[in-house]
């Protein structure tokens, strides 16, 4: 992971050259919470989650973790609501192809969710 010779982290930005956006694979559930009445409009919870996986080499200096980003051919199968079986679903996962990302060191203005603006992307200088 890319640090600095202090130990703090470097801020990057990812991106890719051939698609504006990226698509990470995620999963939702709406569940009931048990304590509320069946007829209660409240009664169901939404819950979602974005699928990581172990960094590619590419990026591992990055961050040693990283989400599962499905190329825009493969949408179709990953939100195909007829895909339930867990099999099918790591068959899908499996053929997912490591992401073309370009790394951009950007300042750590990032790091902080008051600042925000086109202006955090851009390079560190």
């Amino acid at each position: 992971m890319g640090k600095t010779p202090d130990g703090k982290k470097i801020p990057h930005y990812l991106h890719s050259e051939k698609n504006e956006l990226l698509a990470f694979a995620g999963l939702y559930e709406f569940w009931p919470d048990p304590p509320l009445p069946v007829d209660d409009p409240h009664r169901w919870l939404l819950s979602c989650t974005v699928l990581t996986t172990t960094a590619h080499d590419s990026m591992g200096h990055v961050h040693d973790r990283a989400p599962v980003i499905v190329p825009p051919e493969m949408f179709h199968d990953w939100l195909n609501p007829g895909t339930t079986e867990k099999t099918e679903v790591q068959k899908i996962l499996d053929g997912i192809p490591e992401p073309a990302l370009t790394p951009t060191v950007v300042t750590d203005r990032v790091n902080s969710v008051r600042n925000n603006g086109p202006e955090l992307i851009d390079p560190a200088t």
